[in-house]
């Protein structure tokens, strides 16, 4: 793949100097760092501010009450798992899925994960339990109700309303989720 990729590169560059648009590619390659770290900075200081908000959250015991209020889902579909450190970890991982908060998300679904492990009566220590299969599902999932990453991106480079999208987002879900449920046909 790689040198897939510096073929074009090579190939790209070769173009441009053969049609005399080498100031405009220089251009274009010098102006690539600052676009780059202006990007980055405003998703490192958006996780960054996102992470702050659910540690405060997990600190006040919103995290409690939100693994309270998914506690029938959690017994529908993990009806062995009683442990409540495990289902607050669950709980704060869905929540940070929730906000399409990936890098808030990962900690808690490795805490998770070692729980379910720690609580798991598998006989073999290479076997994952039900519970860590279904958690594993359901992250892998990724349920996002407010793509807050997206909308900083889309705010960054000049919209006018970041969020105009999340209507067809949310039509497109429920559209997916009933073909997936067999209720909708194409």
């Amino acid at each position: 793949m790689n040198k897939i990729f510096v073929g074009i590169i090579l190939l790209s560059l070769f173009y441009g100097f053969l049609t005399g648009r080498y100031q405009e590619m220089a251009n274009v390659i010098l102006s690539l760092p600052e676009e780059s770290l202006s990007l980055v900075c405003t998703l490192v200081f958006t996780a960054t501010f996102w992470s702050g908000i659910m540690t405060i959250m997990y600190d006040s015991g919103l995290i409690h009450q939100i693994a309270k209020a998914l506690d029938p889902l959690l017994k529908l579909i993990m009806p062995n798992l009683k442990d409540q450190e495990a289902k607050n970890y669950i709980a704060m991982n869905i929540s940070a899925n929730i906000f399409e908060l990936g890098f808030a998300a990962t900690p808690a679904g490795l805490k998770a994960m070692k729980r379910l492990k720690a609580i798991s009566t598998e006989q073999d220590p290479l076997m994952a339990s039900d519970e860590m299969v279904t958690f594993l599902v359901l992250n892998t999932a990724g349920v996002t109700i407010l793509p807050t990453t997206v909308m900083a991106i889309r705010q960054k480079y000049g919209a006018v309303n970041p969020a105009d999208f999340l209507l067809l987002a949310f039509n497109f879900s429920s559209s997916a989720f009933a073909i997936y449920k067999g209720t909708l046909t194409l």
